[in-house]
């Protein structure tokens, strides 16, 4: 079990807080609202960013057998990201994980960005196939108004009332497939409140207090990178009153518990679990009223529940009947993320980003291949390759397009593709048949709207340069602003315009129909001969 206690640095948080707090009953910030506290403690599990880590399922379910045998009042909530990012949610398009959450006892859970991958009407689908209830405030449909989830619940334990508000991240219409989003016109059907979010949050909060709500929860997917995202869960906690504690995901984050000062200068804290089940959250209501927040590590929890073992154990037997096949052998380890550096097929070329962009090229026979750092969602181990290993790869089910691009229009698309360097990007071009320098100490000339989409360029100054094109192997030459060339990338790329890329709007893109694990497949079997080599 890990605490706020624990490390020297947590202490030291702790000595910090008191003194705020002491600071705070001096000057008077007090919450004005009467709280009615617990009879009995208050427990709330919470995880966020599993990404089909299935394994954690039965810890956190035998997790809340342990503290319903101190307190009846216990809930599980998730903050998103379940249902994608691993090969039992991309194989089942998300109801494997669904049936193990069932199992495990969720009771609310919001919307996390690839909550939205596999379309609006299978998120439907999943959605009356989901026992616990789903909470987002921020998600309308435009066409009616009307919210498409409930925007809170209000639990009563005794006296007691805890409201649980949910939101989902306003750049999911980017970091999942815009046209799920849109009609056939390009026109956005729904809304993720991104223009007046705050607003939108600041007036759930106050329904539920108006309701006699005594804490407040909010489980959010916003993510805590205040440089790059203007709505993030810092600035949620700064910019509004009234909520007690936020249980954060998206930016993968370990938060133990982190205080800020909200709006009237009252203390809320931002908690996170990490990613795939590395921990456990778990915050208490006690007695009198004190909040605290603590990480529980996955692996140090011994008791596992039988139940969920048993299902978890079905459901990869099933999976792993479809997909144990050996395809090929790679000559090499090739890396999607290391523990030292996080995951650099996002911010840098890698030998595993250039054998994706080389497959897309080679097996459409286009002169360039693209292929966005955040579509590759795995290490390749070197020695057996498997379909399974192939599909925690490409778990998306993307389908390849080709287009047709100038070079001034490719060159244009790599700016916004090293736009935020050095840090991490989805958008991030691994290519294939180009080659480039790049200058990150040169201010980007990339602007974006507010929903991060590309609107266009300022200045003359350039991060890219000496951009080249390979028209044999090996040789290359200027490339022409002028002439088109074949492009093959995913889709969602070319023709959805996904992670912001507003620059490729207009430009011909055909949908070749075929996902992205059959073209790999097929560029390894009949191009490489089953061999990846190093």
């Amino acid at each position: 079990m890990i605490t706020t206690g624990i490390t020297r640095q947590m202490r030291l948080i702790t000595f910090v807080t008191a003194l705020l707090t002491a600071f705070m009953l001096a000057t008077g910030f007090i919450p004005s609202q009467k709280r009615n506290n617990p009879k009995q403690r208050i427990v709330i599990l919470y995880d966020n960013d599993v990404h089909c880590s299935v394994e954690g399922y039965a810890a956190i379910a035998a997790q809340k057998i342990s503290e319903l045998k101190h307190t009846p009042n216990v809930l599980v909530v998730s903050a998103g990201d379940y249902i994608q990012g691993g090969s039992l949610g991309a194989a089942s398009k998300g109801e494997y994980i669904v049936r193990l959450m069932n199992s495990a006892g969720y009771d609310f859970v919001t919307l996390g960005n690839h909550e939205f991958d596999y379309g609006m009407e299978r998120l439907s689908q999943l959605s009356d196939m989901l026992e616990a209830e789903i909470l987002c405030c921020n998600l309308y449909d435009l066409r009616t108004g009307e919210l498409l989830y409930k925007p809170y619940a209000i639990q009563q334990f005794g006296k007691t009332k805890v409201a649980l508000i949910g939101i989902a991240t306003p750049y999911s219409f980017i970091s999942s497939t815009p046209s799920y989003f849109q009609n056939e016109k390009g026109e956005y059907l729904y809304s993720l409140s991104a223009d007046n979010f705050y607003e939108t949050v600041q007036k759930n909060i106050d329904k539920v207090r108006a309701e006699g709500a005594d804490f407040v929860i909010v489980i959010c997917h916003l993510g805590d990178d205040v440089a790059f995202d203007e709505i993030n869960s810092p600035r949620l906690a700064t910019a509004t009153h009234g909520i007690d504690v936020i249980l954060d995901g998206h930016a993968h984050s370990v938060i133990y518990g982190k205080a800020y000062l909200n709006s009237k200068g009252e203390e809320v804290i931002l908690t996170s679990t990490g990613a795939n089940f590395e921990n456990i959250g778990r915050l208490t209501i006690s007695t009198r009223g004190i909040i605290d927040t603590e990480l529980l590590p996955v692996a140090k929890i011994k008791e596992r529940d039988n139940d969920v073992v048993a299902l978890t154990e079905e459901i990869k037997l099933e999976y792993r009947e479809m997909g144990e096949r050996k395809v090929c052998v790679s000559e090499a380890n090739l890396i999607m993320e290391s523990q030292e550096e996080g995951r650099i097929v996002r911010f840098e070329e890698t030998g595993l980003g250039d054998f994706c962009a080389d497959a897309v090229k080679g097996a459409m026979g286009t002169d360039i291949g693209f292929m966005g750092g955040g579509s590759i969602r795995a290490n390749i181990a070197k020695g057996e390759v498997t379909f399974n290993d192939l599909f925690m790869l490409f778990p998306f089910g993307n389908t390849i397009a080709t287009a047709e691009m100038t070079g001034q229009q490719i060159a244009d698309a790599l700016e916004f593709s090293v736009s935020i360097l050095p840090a991490e990007f989805g958008g991030f071009l691994q290519v294939s048949g180009l080659k480039f320098d790049v200058d990150v100490q040169t201010d980007s000339p990339v602007t974006v709207d507010i929903n991060k989409v590309y609107s266009g360029m300022v200045g003359e100054q350039r991060r890219v340069s000496n951009l080249m094109f390979e028209y044999e192997p090996g040789k290359y030459e200027p490339i022409d602003p002028d002439r088109i060339y074949t492009v093959a990338g995913s889709s969602y790329l070319l023709k959805e315009q996904g992670d912001g890329y507003g620059v490729l709007k207009g430009i011909k893109a055909y949908d070749t129909g075929v996902i992205d694990l059959q073209i790999l497949e097929r560029y390894i079997t009949e191009k490489l001969g089953g061999v990846i080599p190093e």
